[in-house]
């Protein structure tokens, strides 16, 4: 296995793997991203799996999904058979594509099983299956956070905006 021998370098690509897992992606494809974004030459399939110890299938998956949101692409290196990859440096063209593969979508459904939820309580309620103050509160607090959800949403013209 071949290790990064700057540490700054393994600690940028933790972090971008940190980060991904955070937005709930899997932490394999930030560690791709941030492997492939502070290196110099293009990067293998195999060179992903031997610099970050991981398994060839994570980063088939990884690669895919990067290349599918146009933050990677392939690239030829002369007297090579095998796929290279290297960054799309347009950080903004990377975010509004997963925005819109990733996050958008899960706003949607977010609001979606509010309203279900926000069905369901009326139903117990009225099944005597909640006392009222506990369909108060639960009410209550389930409107809370579908405001804080529309709230989100509504901030998305301008994410897209801003990217």
């Amino acid at each position: 296995m071949t290790v990064i021998r700057s540490k700054t370098r393994r600690n940028m690509v933790e972090t971008s793997g940190r980060l991904y897992q955070l937005l709930g992606l899997p932490r394999s494809t930030g560690q791709i991203y941030g492997l492939l974004y502070f290196s110099v030459p293009p990067l293998s399939l195999d060179d992903l799996v031997d610099q970050l110890g991981i398994s060839k299938a994570s980063a088939s998956m990884g690669v895919r999904q990067l290349l599918s949101w146009g933050a990677l692409r392939q690239v030829w290196v002369p007297g090579q058979r095998r796929d290279f990859y290297e960054i799309v440096p347009d950080l903004g063209a990377v975010v509004r594509a997963s925005f819109n593969d990733f996050v958008r979508p899960r706003l949607v459904s977010s609001q979606q099983r509010f309203d279900r939820m926000k069905d369901g309580l009326d139903a117990e309620y009225r099944a005597g299956l909640l006392t009222r103050e506990e369909y108060r509160i639960c009410s209550a607090r389930l409107k809370h956070l579908s405001k804080i959800q529309r709230r989100i949403s509504s901030l998305t013209p301008l994410v897209q905006r801003f990217f």
